[in-house]
């Protein structure tokens, strides 16, 4: 049976011998270069993977969401590929230096050196150690050229952006991926409150899933939000820009219609600005999220 490419983390998928292979080496990396330490988040929320990793610890959900990227990505030397909202992790490095690959990280914030809370943000000090390729822009206008890069990867980004942001980003995603190119993406998922909307990321983009897919919740919970103790799961999905084209009018015979890729269709569709709303419209929504 075909593994999909789109799925939910299991614990027991980051013990297979696969999984464990590529995590020894982000592992390593982690420990060469004395990234961020997660070990005191890993023990409130993933207590499974106390002894997985050695110190400092990279986040226990990249466990899985790091082997799901590389895997379902499908990776080979010399591809052109883009690590959005990169941050400092072994995640790029491992694009380089492991994979082949002409990787490009592209992050919002650039500081002379040190690490801030938990990898966010990349050093320059960081920058000349590893050697990688680091540029400065955000995900909604990415300073990469169209139809540019063999894949794309987002890892644990869309849940902390708004929504226009994430709209917008996956649409720039879209744009810089070449044809034929695959976008692996994974974010946080909640049984009880609202982080994500898979498909409509899927929708934002106008790409399509790679291979098989398979939303359905998995019996046990991949982790927890420390802070209030509910349940975290991930999500991963894998995405391809397809060559398929879309007609923008209804045809009559005899007329010409102009024609778009499919991948652009979402970005036709106007988006009401948030502000362009009622003000008790506003109100009322901010007094429902408050509630719930």
């Amino acid at each position: 049976m075909e593994t999909p490419l789109t799925r939910f983390a299991t614990v027991d998928e980051v013990m297979s011998n696969e999984f464990m292979a590529i995590n020894k080496a982000m592992d390593e990396i982690s420990v060469r270069y004395m990234l961020a330490d997660h070990s005191d988040v890993n023990a409130e929320r993933y207590p499974w993977s106390q002894g997985l990793l050695n110190t400092p610890a990279f986040y226990a959900s990249r466990l899985w969401e790091y082997p799901f990227s590389i895997i379902s990505a499908d990776l080979k030397p010399a591809m052109k590929a883009a690590d959005i909202g990169c941050g400092m992790t072994a995640f790029t490095v491992y694009l380089k230096e492991v994979a082949g690959c002409d990787v490009t990280g592209v992050d919002p914030d650039l500081f002379d050196s040190g690490i801030k809370y938990k990898a966010h943000g990349v050093s320059r000090e960081f920058v000349e150690r590893t050697g990688l390729k680091i540029v400065l822009g955000d995900m909604d206008e990415l300073p990469l050229e169209t139809d540019s890069q063999d894949r794309v990867f987002c890892i644990s980004v869309m849940e902390h952006v708004p929504p226009d942001v994430r709209r917008r980003g996956m649409q720039e995603i879209a744009r810089v991926l070449k044809p034929g190119g695959r976008a692996v993406l994974t974010v946080d998922m909640s049984m009880w409150f609202e982080l994500n909307r898979p498909l409509d990321l899927v929708w934002d983009s106008g790409l399509a899933m790679a291979g098989a897919v398979d939303l359905r919740w998995p019996t046990r919970r991949f982790g927890m939000f420390s802070e209030s103790r509910k349940p975290a799961d991930v999500l991963g999905l894998t995405l391809t820009k397809d060559e398929h084209v879309v007609e923008t009018e209804y045809r009559t015979n005899g007329h010409a219609i102009e024609s778009v890729p499919g991948y652009k269709v979402p970005a036709l569709i106007p988006v009401p600005n948030a502000t362009d709303r009622p003000l008790w419209w506003r109100v009322a929504r901010r007094a429902y999220h408050a509630v719930r």
